[in-house]
Formats: C-alpha cells, sequence, structure tokens
C-alpha cells in the first residue's frame, strides 16, 4: 500500500512540474508561435497583408506599412523593432543591444539579426546611430551639459567610444562640433 501511494505521489510531481515547464514555454512562446502561423496563413492568401501580429505593441503600425526599408516581415519586424528603440529611447540604456531587444520582444536572436541584415545594419550599429543623432541633439539644445553628460545621457559607457564614434560619423570632434555650434550662433 505504501509503494503505491509513493508511485501515485511521484506520478503526481512529475505531472506538476510537466504542467509548470508547458506553461512557461507557452507563455514564454505564445507570441512567436502566433506570429509564425499567422505569417504561414497569410503566406498562401494572394493579396492578403503579410504583417507581424504583434510581438511588440506599436501604434504606428499603419506608417510602417508606408516606408518599410525592406520587404516582407523581415521589413516589418525591423521597422518595429526601430520604432520601438527610438520612441521608447532604448538606445540611452547603456547596456542595451541585441541580447536586450531578444529577451524584451520574445524573439530569437537570429530572427533579430535577420530582420535587422536585411535592413543593410546591426542591432549594434543601429543603436550608435541613435546614440550620435541623440548625442548631437543634446548639443544644439542643451550647451549647458558637459560632453561626459551628453555621452551619459546618450548611452555611451565610456566618452572616449562616443568622442571616437561622432569623429567618424561627423567628420569632426565633439568639440569642434559644439564650437562651431556656438560660432554659428553668434
Amino acid at each position: 500500500m505504501e509503494v503505491i501511494l509513493w508511485i501515485v505521489l511521484l506520478g503526481f510531481a512529475i505531472l506538476v512540474t510537466a504542467l509548470v515547464v508547458s506553461l512557461h514555454y507557452h507563455r514564454k512562446y505564445a507570441p512567436f508561435l502566433r506570429q509564425l502561423s499567422k505569417l504561414l496563413a497569410d503566406k498562401d492568401l494572394a493579396g492578403t497583408d503579410n504583417t507581424l501580429d504583434n510581438p511588440i505593441d506599436n501604434a504606428q503600425k499603419e506608417t510602417a506599412k508606408e516606408d518599410k526599408t525592406v520587404e516582407g516581415s523581415d521589413g516589418e519586424l525591423f521597422k518595429q523593432l526601430t520604432d520601438a528603440i527610438r520612441n521608447e529611447h532604448l538606445y540611452t540604456v547603456q547596456k542595451f543591444g541585441r541580447t536586450e531587444l531578444v529577451e524584451r520582444f520574445h524573439l530569437s536572436s537570429k530572427r533579430v539579426s535577420t530582420a535587422f541584415s536585411m535592413a543593410g545594419t546591426s542591432v549594434p550599429e543601429f543603436i550608435r546611430e541613435c546614440r550620435l543623432e541623440h548625442a548631437r541633439q543634446l548639443m544644439v539644445e542643451r550647451p549647458d551639459m558637459s560632453l561626459v553628460e551628453i555621452a551619459t545621457a546618450s548611452g555611451f559607457i565610456h566618452a572616449s567610444t562616443f568622442t571616437v564614434d561622432f569623429k567618424n560619423k561627423y567628420g569632426v570632434s565633439p568639440t569642434k562640433y559644439r564650437e562651431d555650434m556656438a560660432n554659428a550662433n553668434q
């Protein structure tokens, strides 16, 4: 009798563990599976819209259709991810990158990389461009901020990285850019 009770309890424990694991994976992968099934269903129907089904809650879905830079679902995903990065200022988080995108939007690393590479860029390149543009805007709008404060507020971990990246993009150092802006405003 005692052996049967232990077998029943062991079976129950295995069942509960399987249920917990199943719920965890269902919750984690449900948006991706819904998106995948919609894409597969829409692909078979001629003339239908192949937009993604909400791995990201994007209020600007209609404008994304008009100005896609890449065709198909990769283009739509790229648009949704880049809109989220820009609109939510995710690039200002110093350690924000591909891993955080993958975790935040429940996508695979390969899926994110493919969407960006189809658009001719990478996640680090895109984030760096956003950070540099934000820093340039801060230099114009907030002349009272130091360059170190601007670099930090733009998501750069090191001011030296900011200086090198800024010079590579704009052709002048941040200090020279700021001086030129001050001279132009006089």
